[in-house]
């Protein structure tokens, strides 16, 4: 399987995770948006880069099963790496795009 995608002109929102995501470059991202499918689900939002393993830009993670967010405003390449988070059925990550 893969990931649920569904792209409008302000919101990318990732649904049924069951991969990697990054998103195309230089889009202005406002904030991203976390919404766990359980208690303790995490995603680490991760920046696009030039290094072996991308640095970590936020860790989402719920501890009491309610949406988590970051607020960023500025043009970046963001993603998660599956593997690197707990997904549990329902988990959308959401970001939010401001204006080109």
């Amino acid at each position: 399987m893969a990931n649920t995608i569904k792209t409008t002109n302000r919101t990318i929102e990732v649904s049924a995770i069951d991969e990697d995501y990054m998103m195309d470059s230089g889009i202005n991202v406002i904030s991203t948006v976390f919404i766990p499918g359980a208690v303790d689900d995490v995603v680490d939002i991760i920046e696009n880069s030039i290094e072996t393993t991308d640095p970590v830009a936020v860790r989402l993670q719920s501890g009491d099963g309610e949406p988590k967010g970051w607020y960023f405003n500025q043009r970046l390449q963001l993603g998660f790496t599956f593997a690197n988070g707990t997904f549990t059925a329902g988990s959308k990550v959401i970001f939010n795009i401001g204006e080109v």
